[in-house]
């Protein structure tokens, strides 16, 4: 089942981010979806992974990625940041059914 699939990740130490950070690349079924409400700014949150791997994934500007809906495989990649002991990236490029190495996904 792909909902009980770990994290996986790779990190690429030639591509800094903001601070020096490495771009990291993380895939994993995508576990709950949500949209910012009619009152706010147009905000998508997806997690991917659960536990202490969960990664929470924000794409400002937007409501909806088509494909990006739980149950998917995702990977996602962007700098990482900390934010009361929760890992965030936020804006990331992504890729429907491909692993953090790249190659596709089993099943997808």
């Amino acid at each position: 089942m792909v909902n009980n699939q770990p994290l996986r990740s790779t990190c690429e130490d030639r591509h800094s981010g903001p601070g020096g950070r490495p771009r990291v690349r993380v895939s994993g079924a995508v576990r709950r979806v949500r949209a910012s409400g009619p009152a706010g700014p147009p905000m998508l949150r997806a997690e991917l992974g659960g536990g202490a791997d969960r990664v929470t994934v924000i794409w400002l500007g937007r409501n909806r990625i088509t494909g990006v809906e739980p149950g998917r495989v995702l990977a996602v990649e962007g700098t990482l940041s900390q934010q009361g002991g929760r890992r965030i990236m936020y804006n990331p490029r992504y890729d429907l059914g491909t692993d953090a190495t790249g190659g596709p996904v089993p099943g997808s």
